[in-house]
């Protein structure tokens, strides 16, 4: 995979789409425009990649095909993120899997309940060489990510077994960064932090692995930053994007204070792009602020993407 350009059966494996359902969808529905290399081949981007995700999620939903097709990506972002079902599923994350990836998770959870770290490793590894080392993470790490936490707060884990699953992750995601050693000074600068009070360190991980993966040098403080701090960061490391990740506490009310504060000492031209959970609390700052937004992970290497080329 060169320059972010997919062939159809890896977005087949990515999606769970068949190459027939991917090739029909482009002719039927005018929001797909597919590019084609010199042999004519269609090259899937991450905004490609994006749009099918969005479209199989407004599907899932209840919108036609023909509806969605004549919307646009941000069209489709607000409907995926505007809806709420009514229906309690108890473990959502789940849906997010395919017939290739199930397989992989299923050996996974096993592996926690048996300590065998040899096992969870090689499954982890693995599926990353099934549907490529970019997917893997908003694919299947982060629906492990959420499980994992949920099995533990439905105590169908050991607190135990939950610290062992989260280091294995941790190093995985710590070997995955790190993997994106050389500093490009052709590329932009992303700082990755949460904010303070926002202590879950697994999040920004995700962050950071989804920023290299698209072209971006990291500078990566971890959790639970002072919004001093991060301005201080940001401002000598001429970041041109400040990512933060926020997912819990939710209902924090000296964070709204913190990214004010972050937004004026950054001035109103930096960029900041919020990854986490939906919140009433927080939802009103993030429009004072003029933060990007995204609740879906699979929008992230596009909005990547699209604010490198605004730069």
């Amino acid at each position: 995979m060169n320059g972010n350009n997919y062939p159809i059966r890896v977005v087949s494996k990515i999606t769970g789409l068949t190459p027939d359902q991917i090739r029909k969808w482009e002719e039927r529905y005018s929001i797909l425009k597919i590019n084609r290399s010199s042999r004519g081949s269609r090259r899937f981007t991450d905004k490609d990649l994006e749009l099918l995700q969005l479209m199989l999620q407004a599907k899932k939903i209840g919108y036609s095909l023909q509806e969605i097709g004549e919307l646009n990506v941000s069209g489709l972002r607000e409907i995926v993120n505007n809806f709420q079902s009514e229906d309690k599923v108890q473990y959502p994350e789940l849906e997010q899997l395919n017939n290739l990836t199930r397989p992989f998770f299923d050996t996974c959870i096993s592996s926690i309940k048996n300590y065998n770290i040899t096992k969870l490793e090689k499954a982890i590894y693995d599926v990353a060489l099934e549907i490529g080392a970019v997917f893997v993470i908003h694919k299947f790490m982060v629906p492990f990510i959420k499980h994992v936490g949920r099995l533990w707060k439905n105590k169908k884990i050991t607190k135990s077994q939950e610290r062992f699953a989260n280091a294995v992750i941790r190093n995985y995601l710590e070997n995955y960064r790190s993997s994106f050693k050389s500093f490009n000074s052709e590329n932009p600068v992303a700082l990755i932090a949460t904010p303070k009070g926002q202590k879950a360190e697994l999040g920004c991980l995700v962050n950071s692995c989804l920023s290299a993966s698209t072209g971006w040098n990291n500078i990566y403080l971890g959790a639970n930053i002072d919004s001093n701090d991060i301005v201080e960061a940001a401002t000598l490391s001429n970041a041109s994007c400040l990512i933060l990740s926020i997912l819990y506490p939710l209902d924090d009310n000296t964070l709204p204070i913190e990214l004010k504060n972050i937004r004026k000492g950054l001035g109103d031209n930096a960029v900041i792009l919020i990854n986490g959970k939906r919140s009433n609390l927080y939802y009103e700052v993030y429009k004072d602020i003029n933060a990007k937004v995204a609740y879906d992970l699979f929008s992230m290497p596009s909005l990547l993407t699209d604010i490198r080329s605004d730069l």
